[in-house]
């Protein structure tokens, strides 16, 4: 870590809560299935769109035997409700016959889990070391000169391999959080703790 950027990480996490949460759901099935409705969405409509499912079918076993019909139609605030019903039925009967998933290989195989919400999944479950690469995540991290890319596989790889493991959780917290209230699209440079250490700071159109 270069000393700007190291700087610059320091202001950040400092100036972070101590506890950064989007999705507080302690169950771990419910949880992979929240982040599996958080795609391209918003949390909020994730957590009402979970709340409704979760409510007519309680677990794995009861999603499992649904009709897609009815998963589609109780999770329809999160959108995208013909791709994701079947994805989330399957993922419910493969956990409701196999146990949860330990690993982020085994994780990756089910349909409609990509790498960030196995790590997602990974750091939340089993408190292990992980970079979830949201949009938030990485444009600020490519912002900030964390990263060079805009890519969310590559842009996880760049920081696997210059920060210790350590922080990859904590940096995937307070990065999402900072795009999510600061680093907007349009950022709010203004208001921003590192902004006269960002190396794109004036360089975005934003908000000031």
């Amino acid at each position: 870590m270069n000393k700007a950027v190291n700087t610059i990480w320091k202001i950040l996490e400092e100036n972070a809560p101590e506890e950064i949460s989007f999705l507080p759901e302690p169950d771990p099935w419910r949880f992979l299935i929240t982040v599996m409705l958080s795609a391209s969405t918003t949390d909020k409509q994730a957590l009402k769109a979970a709340s409704v499912l979760f409510e007519s079918f309680p677990n794995p076993e009861a999603v499992a035997s649904a009709e897609i019909q009815e998963i589609e139609t109780l999770i329809k605030p999160a959108g995208l409700s013909k791709t994701k019903a079947p994805r989330i039925k399957e993922v419910s009967g493969y956990i409701a016959e196999h146990g949860l998933p330990q690993s982020m290989e085994e994780l990756v195989k089910l349909p409609g889990i990509g790498e960030k919400t196995a790590s997602c999944y990974i750091e939340h479950v089993f408190g292990l070391p992980a970079v979830i690469a949201d949009t938030h995540f990485v444009r600020v991290a490519k912002r900030l000169g964390f990263t060079d890319t805009d890519d969310r596989t590559k842009s996880a790889k760049e920081i696997r391999e210059r920060f210790p493991s350590s922080i990859w959780s904590r940096m995937s917290m307070v990065l999402n959080l900072h795009g999510r209230t600061t680093c907007r699209p349009k950022p709010r440079c203004a208001s921003c703790p590192v902004s006269s250490l960002c190396p794109s700071s004036g360089a975005v159109s934003g908000e000031s």
